[in-house]
């Protein structure tokens, strides 16, 4: 048996006034990200993830300026099924500053961090003194998750403990040593393309206190948040003063000098979108303190850590290794805390906004295929209901183009409607993925393939890529124009692409995938899918090779390796040889700009590498030393100022882990672990494995 409390202990994230990593609370709905004095009152580190408050149902629309429509951004493109109509750009690229008619609908809606923790000083209510914050040093407790941060404010030393609420979207936060009090502070919504608030725009939102209960109205928002543990009083028009109790009781202002122990509770009152993004029903048990808040922490991360799957690596010598431990560590924690929720998260999870918060469906395997996978099912079942509730507008998007079934979004807010884009419409890598990820729920749990939510997400995506595929004048299958690849280098030319090498054999897998579905509830139609997949086109160019297009523009040998996936990502059909991946893998890591990938691209090879057999190659190339696929000490992944931290890169290395320490279906035990390190896995799911060919 592995003693996953030493497992777990043994990667506490250490943190000192150096570090610009960010630790963060949560449950997978709701998530606080804390400075090193564990709240926000520190100023934001350039480059550095930003400490805020979110919750999945904390959106917010800005009133619209112009007369612009969402209609207006619809545009006809031929495709060989006719006129099909398409949510497009027209006009700047998606990576223009000027989004012009297109902007509100891009921005809005967007999260809104909920409140700013700031601790100021008692007497006079100043905030403190970055100068004077010295010593400073944080720790998070894995097995608990508490934060607790330790520092000297002018000679005094502080300690601050913070915790989240398993369940309820609630904090709780201790402040004793020093003659401190805490600060709320409430912003305004910001249409920034990672902002998450707005600090000017006083007149345009409410804060009002009513005994321990502050009211928040934002336009189309509102929230509450009730506090106990404090005296709450309102010293400015969005900050709100918590103070310690007052021991004697003598006057409702006075301010009590011992230490603060506080809960804050949110709770939406108004949204367009509590129907989808609401925690769900059932949880009506609400934490009465701050220490109850860390004692419910306490007990579901022991229990989190003891019942899900387990990689350790402790009997290696290699310091690769402790590494690779590491990062599934850390990512695990990362992944519950900001992708566990009703809606598919942003790339930045809860920590801060990137595409204004918005989910990104192209992303969401990267997400939440590691739940099942490292035992925690329930986690991923959570978040397809989303693709239940798109199906009306997914279903709309298939029929103006002219086919079945449901096309989904790529980039969405809680309205679920398509965000305008150049690139997101025109991807099709992102519809397979409902398939994919309904089959590992049922791998996980057999009695989850009877689930009817699943049944119909299963289906209604095979409807799509079965009416999707182009018929060639040999009978072959083909896809597109028009298209966007993984890749997202020819999106000028999206009218003419296409055929992509790894969306080719992802459609013909899911096909298969989705026909056993049917095959298993007795559906008259079982076999009809397969056949489609057979006569899909190889995804190999005429020479043999797997490159980017099997027909089409010369492969670009930077950003994303995409076609790698078709061999790791999808798993060996018989329509690509060991041989021809081989040649794939080699010439990628021969010719690529490594420079240029992202932090799932790593992930994505070393799941090729495994697929190949080759174990000292994955891991070597899970932990590749590129500019996006290094964890800081909290265990993110930075990619650049605006992007510092990453969820598909963590999603990607608990994916990659997982294939290489479980393996697949009839494969060898840890194909992609070298046979040294003694490895030791419970709890981990293996992936699909081969089909046989048609």
């Amino acid at each position: 048996m592995i003693d996953r409390r030493a497992l777990v202990d043994r990667h506490r994230p250490r943190l000192d006034a150096g570090s610009a990593a960010v630790l963060s609370v949560g449950n997978g709905r709701f998530a606080v990200g804390l400075d090193r004095t564990g709240t926000h009152t520190l100023p934001a580190v350039p480059g550095a993830a930003q400490a805020t408050a979110l919750a999945e149902w904390g959106w917010h629309s800005v009133p619209q300026r112009d007369d612009a429509t969402w209609e207006e951004h619809l545009r006809v493109y031929d495709s060989p099924h006719g006129p099909a109509t398409y949510m497009d750009l027209v006009g700047p690229s998606e990576a223009g500053a000027d989004e012009g008619r297109a902007t509100w609908f891009r921005a809005n809606p967007h999260k809104v961090s909920l409140l700013r923790l700031v601790l100021v000083e008692r007497d006079g209510g100043r905030v403190l003194d970055p100068a004077a914050v010295t010593d400073a040093e944080q720790q998070l407790d894995l097995w608990t998750g508490l934060v607790t941060s330790r520092f000297r404010y002018r000679g005094d030393e502080i300690t601050v403990l913070t915790a989240a609420d398993p369940e309820a979207d609630a904090l709780a936060l201790a402040v004793s040593g020093g003659d401190l009090a805490l600060e709320l502070r409430f912003p305004y919504g910001s249409e920034a393309w990672d902002g998450s608030a707005d600090w000017a725009r006083e007149d345009a939102h409410t804060t009002a206190v009513d005994g321990p209960t502050i009211h928040r109205e934002l336009d189309d928002l509102g929230y509450r948040v009730d506090v106990t543990g404090a005296r709450v009083r309102r010293v400015g028009a969005h900050r709100v003063r918590l103070d310690a109790p007052d021991a004697g009781g003598a006057r409702p202002d006075a301010a009590g000098t011992g230490p603060l122990d506080v809960a804050l509770l949110l709770r939406p009152t108004r949204s367009p979108h509590l129907a989808l993004t609401a925690r769900p029903t059932g949880h009506t048990d609400l934490p009465r303190d701050a220490a109850e808040i860390r004692h419910r922490s306490g007990r579901f991360w022991g229990e989190h850590w003891e019942g899900t799957g387990a990689l350790d690596l402790s009997a290696a010598d290699d310091p690769r290794a402790h590494e690779l431990e590491r990062r599934v560590i850390l990512s695990r924690q990362i992944q519950r805390v900001h992708a566990a929720g009703v809606f598919p998260p942003a790339e930045t999870g809860l920590l801060q906004n990137s595409w204004r918060g918005r989910a990104h469906l192209e992303m969401h395997w990267w997400h939440a295929a590691p739940f099942p996978l490292w035992g925690d099912a329930d986690s991923l079942l959570r978040g397809l209901g989303t693709y239940a509730a798109l199906l009306p507008s997914a279903r709309a998007t298939a029929r103006e183009q002219g086919l079945r079934g449901a096309r989904w979004p790529k980039q969405i807010g809680p309205d679920l409607r398509e965000s305008p884009s150049d690139i997101g419409p025109f991807l099709l890598w992102q519809q397979p993925h409902p398939i994919h990820l309904a089959e590992l729920c049922r791998r996980a749990d057999p009695a989850l393939g009877g689930d009817g939510m699943l049944q119909e997400i299963v289906e209604e995506s095979a409807e799509f890529l079965a009416t999707v595929l182009r018929e060639d004048p040999d009978g072959r299958l083909g896809l597109g124009p028009p298209l966007v690849g993984a890749q997202e280098r020819h999106v000028a030319d999206r009218a003419r692409l296409q055929d992509p090498a790894f969306e080719l054999a992802y459609t013909a897998w899911a096909l298969r995938i989705a026909d056993a579905w049917r095959e298993r509830r007795g559906d008259p139609r079982a076999g009809e899918l397969s056949a489609l997949a057979a006569r899909v086109h190889s995804p190999l160019r005429a020479d043999g090779r797997l490159r980017t297009f099997r027909v089409g523009p010369a492969m670009t040998r930077s950003d994303h390796p995409a076609h790698l996936l078709a061999h790791g990502l999808v798993p060996p059909t018989g329509t690509i040889p060991d041989a021809a991946a081989g040649e794939a893998l080699d010439d990628a890591l021969a010719e690529w700009d490594w420079e240029s990938t992202w932090g799932w691209d790593c992930p994505a090879a070393a799941l090729t590498a495994t697929r190949l057999g080759r174990a000292e190659q994955a891991v070597d190339l899970l932990l590749r030393d590129t500019p996006k696929n290094r964890f800081d000490a909290a265990g993110h992944c930075f990619q650049r100022d605006t992007l510092p931290v990453y969820l598909p890169a963590n999603g990607g290395t608990l994916i990659a882990a997982a294939l290489m320490a479980a393996g697949w279906d009839g494969g060898p035990p840890q194909p992609g672990l070298p046979a040294a390190w003694g490895a030791r896995v419970e709890g981990v799911q293996p992936l699909p494995g081969p089909l046989p060919a048609l």
